[in-house]
């Protein structure tokens, strides 16, 4: 198989997800949330399908002396790409196929599983999906082969903030016209998205009973 291969950092697209794995959480990776911007506008007829059954994002969350973590496959997405340039796109994830990877379903994986998606964390009964909108694109579109960053809307629960996600690496399969996309891992701090359980930003005297607002992310995107 002949691959043409654009690498901005790493050497390979699933270098990310390994690395979202290691390492607590210490505020190095985090990115800033503001106010949403408009999402920058897609041409059906030029967009490419995400790849749902291979396209996942990893998360991570801390705890004193400890931490869980598991995957969010891709439920749908698409991006405007047209030779080699980015021009939109979105990606949307359901929380209701949220795994938990580090604990067996009866030992605690299933409990952890249910707690992550009742009101006390993301409450997915009444939101049950995450949305990210590619934004700030220029009518010019972004070079996949220069990219470093993608900057969108994240939204959660009732939230939707704006924030720059840092780019691992870019891969083109040129045989068959596809794409790998990679981040770098990235904290989102939880309370800018009202999930307050065990949070010292809206609850004091916790003691160690809290758990960190951070929450360690990373993704890889495949498009069909």
């Amino acid at each position: 198989m002949k691959k043409k291969t654009w690498v901005l950092v790493g050497s390979l697209a699933a270098s990310a997800l390994i690395a979202s794995c290691s390492g607590s959480s210490n505020g190095q990776n985090s990115v800033a949330a503001s106010d949403s911007v408009t999402a920058s506008a897609i041409d059906s007829a030029q967009s490419v399908q995400i790849d749902f059954a291979t396209s996942t994002l990893q998360w991570k969350g801390f705890k004193p002396g400890g931490s869980h973590e598991g995957k969010l496959p891709v439920s749908d997405g698409k991006l405007d790409i047209r030779d080699g340039v980015l021009h939109g796109g979105y990606v949307v994830l359901r929380l209701d196929n949220l795994t938990v990877e580090d604990l067996k379903p009866e030992e605690g994986g299933n409990k952890l599983k249910a707690h992550l998606l009742s009101e006390d964390f993301f409450d997915a009964a009444k939101w049950p999906e995450v949305r990210f909108e590619l934004t700030n694109i220029s009518a010019e579109g972004l070079s996949l082969k220069d990219l470093t960053e993608l900057k969108g809307n994240l939204t959660l629960k009732d939230v939707t903030k704006n924030i720059a996600i840092p780019v691992a690496s870019v891969v083109y399969d040129q045989e068959h016209g596809t794409y790998a996309i990679a981040s770098k891992p990235f904290n989102i701090n939880r309370a800018d998205w009202n999930v307050k359980y065990g949070s010292k930003s809206f609850f004091t005297g916790l003691g160690d009973n809290f758990i960190n607002d951070d929450i360690e992310l990373s993704f890889l995107l495949y498009t069909k």
